[in-house]
Parts: structure tokens; sequence; C-alpha cells
């Protein structure tokens, strides 16, 4: 008979290939891309209105200096440090839920957004980036004259 452990399995977070490798890869000086496992990946509501695109990210407990949003194309990338709060090392927890380390989450934008206007305000423990869209001229048919040589 096989012997079956009564521990529950420890959740895993599983990103896209590609996405864990871009994150792992980079490095900069504040240390927002120091190549360390990603521990979980934040909830988000985005919605449209007729002249943006918003998204709401929930970051708890994570300063706004440990933020790192970039954007490139159609693609929005937000990646975050959370620390512990606590510093004492003799400190028994009977039960620890909370999660601290690295966040990362990358959005496609369902249509094309002004990135010279972009907002990102960070309150309450809610990152809320506000993208302009704009026209998708890709859609529009134009005539195009050929001209003669």
């Amino acid at each position: 008979m096989a012997k079956i452990s009564r521990k529950p399995p420890k959740p895993t977070v599983r990103i896209e290939p590609l996405n864990e490798f871009m994150f792992e890869c980079g490095v900069d000086a504040s240390g927002l891309l120091a190549p360390e496992p990603i521990t979980h990946i934040p909830t988000l509501d985005m919605f449209a209105t007729p002249s943006e695109l918003v998204i709401e990210m929930e970051l708890p407990g994570v300063r706004r200096e440990d933020i790192d949003i970039t954007l490139s194309k159609d693609a929005l990338t937000v990646r975050a440090v959370k620390f512990e709060c606590f510093e004492e090392d003799k400190i028994n927890y009977v039960c620890m839920e909370r999660s601290f380390g690295r966040l990362f989450r990358a959005i496609d934008l369902p249509c094309p957004v002004d990135t010279a206007r972009v907002k990102a305000i960070h309150a309450n423990g809610i990152l809320t980036i506000t993208l302009p869209r704009v026209e998708d001229k890709r859609n529009s048919t134009k005539k195009v004259q050929i001209e003669s040589v």
C-alpha cells in the first residue's frame, strides 16, 4: 500500500514560459527585476469606456515605489515586490496566510491606446491604470492612388 501525505499540496503559480523568462532575465539597480521566483499573479478588473481603457489591479501591502509598469505596443506589464512587514526572527506564527515576494502580470490590451497619456494611481491597495483609447486606423479603408513612373 502506498503512503499518502495528509498535508495539502503547496499552491503553485504557473506563468507562461516566455513571460517568466523575460521577467527573470532583467536586472536593474532597484532590485525589481532581480532573478528570484515570482510568488503570485495579482488579480485585476479591466473595463472600457468609449474614451479609455481602465485596469484596476489588487496590490495590497505593496508600496508605490516598489511597482514597475511598462507599456510596449499592445501589452502592459506590471512587476512589483511585496516585502514582509515584520523584522523579528523570534516570532512563532500560529497562522500565516499572506504572501510576500515578487508579483508579475502581463496584460494584452484589446484596443489601441495613446501611450503618451497613460496615467497610474496607487491608493488603498488598488493600482488603477487609465489608458486613453485612440482610433484604430488599421481597420479603416483608404483608397490608395497608384502613381505612374
